[in-house]
């Protein structure tokens, strides 16, 4: 599924503002560039072997390195700017230059880096991709799959407005709860949920800004949701999109990634609602990927994930909702997949957890009581019980990822 090149992999959180944005100068918000910095270092437990990171600060992460279990280490390279700068091109062969999500700012840090002397092959920006990101294309994608699985309800498909007007007249004809979503967004960001017939202040004010932002908003009835999961591909730009692994998570109330089920793939599916025990996996797995090679197959070239959810009908029966966003990037989805390959024991099942610490300090507390309550234990070369941190953790961190198998 990879390309012959070693890779030169870069952590951008929130990519999908910086396409939204569309600007090489893009500067990510606050929460953004610090998730980034706590966390620039998870690639290594995606990447392949012989691959390399680019580090913005290795104070710690050889340290983090050296505290692993020699059969535990990945054999990636962390390498800041200037190391990438010095190193010979003629060893490897060029990098290719692979964010978590491709967006223009990114594309444009790694050609500064390009043109300062590292060996790296830099993909051009396509105006595409854009297209792709934007909701629109995962709503079109909603539409294609639900033609191809006849069997599941009819869902209201999201409608784009471009006016507090034009969301007041769809009020009129449905009902609350509402959800409406920014153009470029993910993760519970840019979410606004409407729960009464009319829009108060503050809703009103919210609307008008994303408005005023992104020119559309997107609004769907609130769904009375009771799993979320997500289906990951690969497509490799000629036309062949393959299935790359099931992720099974929870989120925060407001949406954004909490923590994935870590485990052998049988296990994740019996942790799925028992609607999709049965054939009709197979089928949504079938009718996500032809869809996605249809809309993008020819246009993408690389990791992305399809997110979904089972819901509880008004009748009380369990209902598959089988596309609610396309990630165009890696997403910690795939990250718990590789997890489940590379370091957890088969026999084991456990957890991704991504957090988020209030203040500094906080972080490394806890991650010095996880270390002295959950001591990790190794069987085969696998993490067969215990926490293990998937990056280093000092005094000013504030987000954390880590797997716990209890």
């Amino acid at each position: 599924m990879r390309t012959s090149s070693k890779h030169l992999h870069r952590f951008n959180p929130g990519h999908e503002t910086a396409v939204g944005v569309g600007q090489a100068n893009y500067t990510p918000d606050a929460a953004s560039r610090r998730m980034a910095e706590d966390l620039e270092t998870l690639p290594l437990w995606y990447a392949d072997s012989g691959d390399s990171v680019w580090i913005t600060h290795n104070e710690g992460a050889d340290q983090y390195l050296d505290s692993l279990p020699l059969f535990l280490r990945p054999d990636v390279r962390l390498l800041t700017a200037d190391a990438l700068c010095r190193m010979p091109a003629d060893i490897d062969g060029p990098l290719l230059a692979t964010p978590w999500g491709l967006s223009p700012d990114v594309l444009a840090a790694f050609d500064r880096l390009r043109r300062r002397g590292a060996p790296l092959i830099v993909p051009a920006w396509s105006d595409a991709l854009r297209t792709l990101t934007h909701r629109q294309t995962a709503a079109l994608c909603l539409e294609r799959v639900l033609s191809r699985l006849p069997e599941l309800p009819r869902l209201a498909v999201p409608t784009f407005c471009t006016s507090l007007n034009e969301i007041e007249d769809y009020m009129t004809t449905c009902q609350p709860p509402l959800l409406l979503k920014t153009p470029f967004s993910c993760s519970g960001r840019g979410l606004l949920t409407i729960e009464n017939a009319s829009i108060t202040d503050p809703e009103r004010r919210w609307i008008e800004g994303a408005l005023r932002r992104w020119g559309s908003v997107s609004i769907e009835p609130r769904l009375d949701k009771t799993a979320d999961f997500a289906l990951e591909f690969h497509s490799d730009g000629h036309g062949s999109v393959t299935y790359a692994g099931l992720s099974v998570f929870d989120t925060h109330p407001r949406g954004a990634f909490s923590c994935a089920l870590l485990g052998h793939p049988d296990t994740l599916r019996r942790q799925l609602p028992d609607i999709l025990h049965g054939p009709l996996f197979d089928r949504l797995c079938t009718a996500v990927a032809d869809t996605l090679r249809d809309v993008l197959g020819r246009v993408y070239s690389g990791f992305l994930g399809v997110d979904m959810l089972t819901y509880r009908t008004t009748e009380g029966t369990t209902a598959v909702y089988p596309f609610i966003e396309l990630n165009l990037r890696y997403t910690m989805g795939l990250v718990a997949c590789s997890l489940s390959r590379r370091l957890v024991h088969p026999d084991a099942v456990g957890r991704l957890t991504i957090a988020r610490c209030v203040a500094p300090g906080d972080a490394l507390r806890a991650h010095q009581a996880d270390v002295r309550h959950l001591p990790a234990h190794f069987a085969d070369g696998r993490l067969r019980a215990g926490y293990l941190s998937l990056v280093p953790v000092a005094p000013a961190t504030l987000f954390r990822a880590f797997v716990e198998i209890s």
